[in-house]
């Protein structure tokens, strides 16, 4: 079980950085880790784990390398992190969020990331080659953040037929807010929402794919989840395709000026409804 304190270090490891697993619970007090101040730099794992009831808060720490991980690993677990510099990240993420996990990020920098800045549910769990768990409720809240330089290649021959441009914002079978982020240098969609719940107000993007691609998970086996979004006073600058993709899902969009689309998109808005039944 994880507690305690580290602070004002320098960590150089080739593994994780640093691995919290639980926590200590006595008396029925939980007990928190909290890791601030830190330069973390690993040359292959993960700069900061939080695994399996894991309560950690994290603040000032400045993490790069992880050219085989992410900087934070967040598995069924309570993470704060604010005020971190990731990046670069030469392996995956900059945060990535599985299993059912309640984390809330603010007035972080997210920089230069393989994959994804921010992953929140894990959609690699029908991909060849892959062990992760299938999908479980997670929660995000994203707020005051800035994301710079996203462009990496994603894949998923499951979910979205091969490569695609990594999105600044991927929510999978989960839910998050996303509130005041400020994203440049960003060549995918602005959000990518498969299955999900999300809250976006007040944040500006730079896009090169979609502004938002909304779109429903089908587990093949007569199962159809939608996406719900609520859409207000976001800004998308830049070369964006549509504005919002939305496949057999529910949004809600106010008070936001949409550009003309690009990429040889028609109209800014598009509504599909794949399957053969009525929506």
């Amino acid at each position: 079980s994880s507690s305690g304190y580290l602070t004002n270090s320098t960590i150089t490891t080739k593994c994780n950085a640093i691995d919290t697993n639980s926590h200590l619970e006595t008396n029925g007090q939980n007990y928190t880790f909290v890791i601030s101040d830190n330069t973390i730099t690993p040359a292959e794992g993960a700069g900061i784990t939080a695994y399996d009831g894991a309560i950690v808060v994290a603040e000032r720490n400045t993490i790069s390398g992880s050219s085989e991980g992410s900087g934070f690993g967040i598995r069924s677990s309570f993470v704060t992190a604010n005020n971190n510099v990731i990046g670069p990240i030469g392996g995956w993420n900059g945060i990535w969020i599985y299993g059912e996990s309640d984390v809330s990020a603010e007035n972080n920098t997210i920089l230069n990331t393989a994959k994804e800045p921010v992953l929140i549910g894990e959609y690699h769990h029908k991909d060849q080659g892959w062990n992760v768990p299938s999908p479980t409720k997670a929660r995000l809240y994203f707020a005051n953040n800035i994301v710079q330089n996203n462009t990496g290649t994603c894949n998923s021959v499951e979910m979205y037929g091969g490569d695609f441009p990594c999105p600044a914002f991927h929510v999978y079978m989960s839910s998050a807010t996303f509130m005041d982020n400020t994203v440049t240098g960003n060549v995918g969609d602005g959000f990518r929402i498969k299955g999900g719940i999300v809250n976006a107000q007040g944040n500006d993007i730079e896009v090169g794919g979609f502004a938002a691609n909304i779109s429903l998970y089908d587990d093949n086996y007569g199962n159809k989840y939608g996406s719900i979004a609520y859409f207000s006073g976001n800004t998308y600058t830049g070369t964006p395709g549509q504005i919002y993709n939305v496949t057999e899902s529910r949004v809600a969009v106010q008070s936001e000026f949409m550009p003309d689309p690009g990429a040889g998109q028609t109209h800014p808005v598009m509504l599909s409804w794949l399957g053969a039944e009525c929506p």
